[in-house]
């Protein structure tokens, strides 16, 4: 599946099954969607994310979100 597909699957899943219960009590941090079973993993950041993500799927690809924002990471000034 190209990555395009990917993010697009995964935002799906986000907003249809996710937005609402963690950005209650979960904005800022990073979500790990595994897309192919809508399994989620909580961190502070990535890594903290893929750690969990990666014990119960070893062999799978993950897309990030953060929590409360449209964009993951930000470059440049404020």
């Amino acid at each position: 599946m190209a990555l395009k597909e990917r993010i697009k699957k995964a935002n799906l899943i986000y907003e249809k099954r996710l937005k609402e219960k963690l950005e209650k009590e979960h904005k800022g941090e990073i979500v790990a969607i595994e897309i192919n079973s809508g399994d989620f993993f909580l961190g502070n950041n990535e890594i903290s994310a893929y750690e969990k993500a990666i014990k119960k799927h070893p062999n799978k690809t993950f897309v990030y979100k953060r929590i409360g924002y449209k964009a993951t990471h930000f470059i440049g000034s404020l």
